[in-house]
């Protein structure tokens, strides 16, 4: 049986860049991101099969029933918040790599940001520069990311399969929405309760308003700042 590893708590962005790497490497292993009310923190969680390498400087080994105990976020389809508005989402160096050559190019002529981490150099490319901040990949229409309709889940930024808006979440075969949360001294305790079918849906469609209110809002925006900026005749 393989064991189970999560990503270190965050640190500088240097540090957090070279986590990400490493944890893209270990991308087709990812179980899921939980919140421990035990821990008062969330558990990105991997499980790769036994002999393959994890570093054990960005990763801790942790018992797999932690994770049981805990609620596992949830990306439900039709939401899009996480994407459509303000997103700040990008890809790292080594995912772009994996992509098809014509979306490699399309990504070539995004901002770049070269970052020196503990690892070395890392490139990451920015994709939150669409309208509002939406994801280039994100398709509104059909409200799910093209990289993952197109290629599989693999194919999606590591950050994107582990960042939750942690409002949705399951455990032990029941959902459950977040009510509320608090910042203490050892770590963030997040409260949740159980709902039903209806409650649950109910609220990925107020997501899904408060997103596109939200984008609408970003780009009326920018395009004022774009008019401010047009030479007067």
């Amino acid at each position: 049986m393989g064991k189970v590893y999560v990503l270190r708590e965050p640190r500088k962005k240097d540090w957090n860049i070279y986590a990400l790497r490493e944890a893209a490497r270990l991308k087709k292993w990812f179980i899921g991101t939980y919140y421990s009310p035990r821990l008062k923190r969330l558990l990105i969680a991997f499980k790769p099969t036994p002999g393959t390498h994890v570093n054990r400087l960005v990763f801790e080994e942790m018992n797999e029933s932690l994770l049981r105990e805990s609620y596992q976020m949830v990306c439900p389809p039709g939401c899009g918040r996480c994407c459509v508005a303000k997103s700040g989402a990008f890809m790292l160096d080594i995912e772009v790599t994996k992509l098809p050559p014509e979306l490699q190019l399309k990504l070539e002529a995004q901002p770049k940001e070269r970052i020196l981490t503990p690892g070395g150099v890392v490139t990451i490319y920015y994709i939150g520069t669409g309208p509002g901040g939406r994801c280039i990949f994100y398709n509104a229409q059909q409200r799910r990311c093209m990289l993952e309709a197109q290629y599989g889940k693999e194919a999606k930024p590591i950050i994107c399969l582990i960042e939750y808006c942690t409002v949705f979440a399951e455990r032990n075969g029941k959902k459950y929405l977040k009510t509320g949360y608090k910042v203490t001294d050892n770590g963030v305790l997040m409260f949740y309760r159980s709902v039903g079918g209806d409650e649950w849906k109910a609220a990925i469609r107020r997501m899904a308003r408060l997103t596109e209110r939200i984008a609408k809002a970003e780009r009326r925006r920018r395009k004022e700042q774009q008019e401010a900026q047009e030479p007067r005749i």
